[in-house]
């Protein structure tokens, strides 16, 4: 039942960080070929703010999960 949790504390920030990548790589961009108005530049700028807000977030909570699950294998250690 420990390695199970410690497996997921693990993977959980893992998760998270293929989740920012997926944010990251998702957000939309300019195609300059085509003359777009500056409602379509606005729509497409905070589309592509909150994305990166969302990969900022999540990036935040995995180094907090992936420092949460090395003290608890430090204190398992310690324990033993």
């Amino acid at each position: 039942m420990k390695k199970l949790a410690l497996g997921l504390m693990i993977a959980v920030p893992l998760a998270l960080l293929a989740w920012t990548a997926h944010f990251i790589l998702s957000a939309p961009s300019y195609d300059w070929n085509v003359n777009p108005t500056p409602a379509q530049l606005d729509a497409a700028a905070a589309l592509r703010d909150h994305l990166y807000m969302q990969a900022a977030y999540t990036v935040t909570w995995a180094i907090q999960l992936g420092y949460l699950a090395w003290l608890v294998m430090k204190w398992q250690a310690q324990k033993q």
